[in-house]
Formats: structure tokens, sequence, C-alpha cells
């Protein structure tokens, strides 16, 4: 447990926060209620800031995280790639196999004919809602990219950059609340479980130097 909480107390206690924090509202609110909610409450800078955020966690972001990764631990390296690699097969499982019948909001919204805020350059889409692929993702690279720093203050604002990517998903209606909920714990999940792992069990120096180096 000592081991477990070495460098990782900031990003643990944000994470318990926000799971026990918004758990409240998963079990009391509709989730069309939450969802019209934070879409409704808008302005034209958040429309900017919340366009660009939502794009956060894709492709890029996850190949910078593994190049990151690589110039540090073998082992650091290897979880990152792993973390990283089950998100995206979750994501695939859980969308199409599992959860497959889980419309978005979108569908929601159109066959209602409920009028909401649309965020220009979003294209929304209709299945395929939970739990949110680009939540688990921001909030699996960006807990790696907190454990690499080892510093809290970097891993507070990496949590709170992942939490706006989850909020983004709700405010531009690709997601509801619940579906980024489930997105955030699991991909932190991921993250957390990899890098603990390769901590105690890979302790030789290979797996302690970097790619780019040769162990001694």
């Amino acid at each position: 447990m000592k081991q477990l909480l070495l460098n990782k107390r900031v990003s643990l206690f944000c994470h318990l926060i926000l799971a026990i924090g918004v758990l409240p509202f998963i079990i009391l609110f509709k989730k069309t209620d939450s969802l019209l909610w934070i879409n409704g409450h808008n302005t034209d800078l958040l429309d900017q800031l919340m366009y660009h955020i939502t794009r956060l966690p894709e492709l890029f972001l996850i190949v910078f995280i593994i190049v990151l990764s690589a110039f540090f631990e073998r082992k650091t390296f290897i979880s990152a790639v792993l973390a990283m690699s089950l998100c995206g097969i979750s994501i695939v499982v859980f969308k199409q196999v599992i959860f497959s019948d889980f419309e978005r909001p979108f569908a929601w919204l159109s066959q209602n004919k409920i009028n909401y805020h649309q965020v220009d350059g979003i294209r929304l889409h209709s299945n395929g809602s939970f739990p949110s692929g680009h939540t688990m993702s921001a909030f699996c690279a960006l807990a790696l990219a907190g454990f690499i720093s080892k510093n809290g203050l970097v891993q507070f604002l990496l949590f709170v950059l992942a939490c706006a990517s989850a909020y983004s998903r709700v405010y531009v209606a690709q997601h509801y609340l619940m579906d980024v909920y489930a997105g955030a714990l699991i991909g932190y999940f991921y993250a957390l479980f990899f890098y603990q792992f390769f901590l105690n069990k890979l302790k030789t120096p290979y797996w302690q130097n970097s790619i780019f180096r040769k162990s001694v």
C-alpha cells in the first residue's frame, strides 16, 4: 500500500473524489436531465474551448503518451503501451458488442425533437454511447503522464484536463454523464493497474533503463 501511494497520492485522491462526488448525480438525476443542464449552460467561449478539448484524446494524445514513456524506464513504456492498447480494445468491445444498443444523446434528442445547443464543427453520432471512449482514453493517457512525472501539481493539472475532456463530451451532446463517468473510472483503472503491476514486477536494470539506453 505504501508503494502504491508513493508519488501517486494526488492522483489517487483526485480520482477518488471524482468517483464519490459524481456518483450521486448519476443515481439521483435522469441522464437526460443532466445532459440538458450541462448542454444548456453554454457560452461562445465555452463552445471554442469544448470544441478543442473534446478532440484532445484522439490519436495524437495516445501516440504522444507512448512516445513520451519511451524516454523513461522500459517498464513505464510497456505499461503505457498495454494500458492504451487495452483501452482501444475495450472501447471496441463495449461499444460494438456488450453495449451496442446504447444510443447516444443525439438519437434521443432527434426522436423527441428537443431543442439543444449545438457546437459548430461537432458531428454527433447516434449509437455506441456507453462508455465514452474519448473519456476512457483521456483518463488513461493523462494518468500515465502524471505517474511518469511523479509530481503532485502535474498530476492535479492533468486530472483537471481529463475532467475537462469528459465534461466536453456531455457539453457537446455526444455522451451522457454516466457514459463519461464510466469511461473515466475504467481508463484510470487501466493506467493505475498496468503502471503499478510493472513497477512491482520488473526491477532488473534492463527494465529500469530507457529503451534508448543500454542496461548496465
